[in-house]
């Protein structure tokens, strides 16, 4: 009864949000769709909303980006830069999609959680943000950055 109770309220929140976890757009893959939604929500103070969102998809992608992360550590392979980018290296980036969509994911999270009050919350999006370091994020002007580096940033204010 416990197990069905938790699938109710899990179907229930999904309804609710009223987000699916596939792209619309035949220009984005369904984890990028994700990923933009929740930042684009976040950006238009759409708080509760982009953790929704993020919350929505969240296990559909995060055991991927967790897997790609673990063997970018375990090889030892270096973090992409941030910045303006060569066109070989912004491919190479792309081709880490797992770790970029759930680290922008995380990162419009946690943004949320600490502008509504919840920090707690924050504290632990952010923390679950910095594991993801190979992550990075497009920023329409032309260059890339790092969501983790930004979530440990902003972490420390919460600690402190």
């Amino acid at each position: 009864m416990k197990k069905f109770i938790f699938l109710s309220i899990f179907t229930i929140n999904l309804e609710l949000s009223g987000f699916e976890c596939y792209s619309k757009d035949p220009e984005l893959s369904d984890s990028s769709y994700w990923a933009s939604s929740a930042i684009d929500l976040f950006a238009n103070q759409k708080y509760r909303e982009s953790i929704d969102v993020v919350d929505a998809c969240f296990d559909t992608f995060s055991s991927e980006a967790v897997i790609m992360q673990n063997n970018f550590n375990k090889n030892n392979i270096k973090q992409p830069p941030e910045g303006r980018v060569s066109r070989k290296i912004r491919e190479e980036i792309h081709k880490n999609w797992a770790v970029n969509d759930v680290s922008v994911a995380l990162w419009s999270k946690a943004r949320s959680l600490e502008e509504i009050g919840m920090i707690d919350q924050a504290k632990n999006t952010y923390a679950k943000c910095i594991f993801l370091i190979h992550g990075r994020a497009w920023d329409p002007k032309g260059w890339f950055w790092s969501p983790a580096l930004d979530c440990v940033k902003r972490g420390k204010k919460l600690i402190k």
